[in-house]
């Protein structure tokens, strides 16, 4: 409630006791969506205020002092400068106050949660804003921010019990509070009652910091569980909650979001490594390719032509085995067909063990990090993981990339959709030193391994994202798949190639199983 009106407007009578006669002597900013304001009282004293205004959390901050950083800052509102404060505002029924200084300039203060602002005006007319995306600001007239209301019983009577319309800017506590107090089941008298009790004790506050699970919040109102600050200042209030929503609820809240991002982490490869032992099991519960083909050819005589299997003994076993065949091929190509995959099937179970190893390995890393992260006491024990948080809450950025969006392995992987799209990948979004991969001889998506730092992208990685390119080919259906690799630098395109085609001046090629989507 440190955005609320009633909250605002004890901030804005403390505010005029301190600065009335004050002096701006620096207005700058030195951090994004970061202002501060330096004063000088009467008595000589040095007042500071900063004001925090980003899109995530917004609110004003007084330090006893404040040390200008020599570089990377820049003065703002320098018209205002050394002007003095003739009065503090408060809008009625808004969230808002504003600095009226000598010279007809006053600087509103727009504390509307995600969208607040300063904006400065002169003569009433616009001049200038602190935060330049909130274009509209700029159409604010001062003389509308006053909303005076009709607030008497009289017209809680006309507009039947119903305080919405009364009483406009009580907000979510607020009116979860009346809830509490059993304001729906009163009687019209009885409502009125409680409104007044709550309008007095919010007009009049105590000021609390709380700590819940969504983070660190200020009340107006008392609540169940401990407070990490009681107090009546306004401005201490607002030091507090300053203070612990970074202490405490920034870093709860970075913890929690590394937490479940190892713990998916931890279940995405879990579930991969299942899906890789399963193919395991299945491999060694069937016949070997070799001893298929042998079995075939030892026994020609026995298989007509345009089958697509037969029943033949099987002398390894001592038994009979079901074989499957290409009806439009030869016994005797058949058997070939099993001896080439015979030779596959060596390289297949090597990188299948490589790939078992590698997931078991992934499995330790995640649960160690997971640990560090459980341990971590301080924001500063989470330092080296809050990258990863970027990657995994940027969910807006992937929704605007128009193609297929894998994390690989902390890279980024891009996958096109169609033939089109396959342009638009690789002709306008791919950089000259990203990965450029896709199934070879056969139609299939576009897949790049994006590499902004131009790296040395890891050879895993390159591998799964071969599997992701063989996977989206007229090949995923195969046990192996060629992959050319490239980098983008050597793709080009010229005029008489339909959508999706393109020309490779250098390509390197390796095989891989087609990756597992399910």
């Amino acid at each position: 409630m440190h955005n609320n009106y009633y909250f605002l407007r004890v901030l804005a009578s403390t505010l005029r006791q301190k600065l009335m006669y004050a002096r701006l002597k620096q207005c700058f900013s030195q951090e994004k969506d970061e202002l501060v304001l330096g004063f000088e009282r009467q008595n000589g004293d040095e007042f500071w205020m900063k004001c925090c205004l980003g899109p995530q959390f917004s609110c004003l901050q007084f330090p006893d002092n404040f040390h200008r950083a020599g570089r990377n800052s820049v003065d703002l509102f320098s018209d205002v400068l050394l002007a003095e404060v003739q009065e503090v505002e408060m809008y009625e029924n808004e969230r808002a106050f504003s600095l009226h200084f000598l010279g007809d300039f006053v600087l509103l203060f727009k504390m509307y949660g995600n969208r607040a602002n300063i904006i400065l005006f002169r003569d009433g007319e616009f001049q200038s804003l602190f935060q330049s995306r909130l274009k509209k600001d700029a159409d604010i007239v001062l003389a509308n921010l006053h909303r005076p209301l009709d607030q008497s019983w009289e017209a809680f009577q006309a507009h039947d019990g119903n305080y919405s319309a009364l009483f406009p800017t009580f907000g979510k506590e607020i009116k979860a509070h009346l809830l509490h107090l059993g304001y729906e089941n009163a009687h019209l008298k009885g409502r009125w009652e409680i409104l007044q009790a709550l309008k007095k004790e919010v007009e009049n506050p105590t000021f609390y910091v709380y700590h819940r699970e969504d983070g660190v919040y200020l009340s107006l109102l008392k609540s169940e569980g401990e407070a990490l600050y009681v107090g009546h200042d306004p401005l201490e209030a607002l030091n507090a909650l300053y203070k612990f929503h970074y202490s405490i609820g920034e870093f709860l809240k970075e913890k929690n979001q590394l937490l479940n991002f190892f713990q998916r982490a931890q279940d995405k490869t879990r579930l991969y490594l299942q899906d890789l032992l399963n193919q395991g099991n299945k491999r060694g519960a069937s016949v070997p390719y070799e001893e298929i083909a042998n079995i075939i050819m030892a026994h020609l005589h026995l298989i007509s032509a345009n089958v697509t299997s037969v029943e033949l003994p099987d002398f390894y076993r001592d038994s009979t085995i079901k074989v499957k065949l290409n009806a439009s091929l030869s016994a005797t190509q058949n058997a070939e067909n099993y001896y080439r995959k015979s030779k596959n099937y060596a390289k297949e179970l090597a990188h299948w063990q490589e790939q078992v190893d590698r997931k078991k390995e992934e499995i330790k890393v995640w649960e160690e990090r997971w640990e560090q992260v459980h341990q971590a006491t301080q924001r500063k024990q989470l330092k080296a993981f809050i990258p990863l948080l970027t990657k995994d809450t940027s969910q807006k950025a992937v929704e605007e990339i128009p193609f297929k969006v894998f994390d690989v392995q902390g890279w980024t992987v891009w996958v096109g959709r169609n033939a089109k799209n396959n342009d638009l990948l690789t002709m306008k979004y791919t950089k000259r030193h990203d990965v450029w991969l896709h199934a070879r001889d056969v139609a299939g998506s576009h897949v790049v391994i994006r590499n902004p730092q131009q790296k040395v992208v890891p050879k895993q990685v390159i591998e799964e994202a071969a599997g992701l390119a063989a996977h989206f080919s007229k090949r995923q259906h195969e046990s192996l798949c060629p992959v050319i690799i490239s980098s983008k630098k050597y793709i080009r395109k010229t005029k008489d190639l339909l959508a999706g085609q393109v020309i490779v001046d250098r390509e390197e090629v390796i095989l891989v199983p087609p990756a597992r989507m399910d």
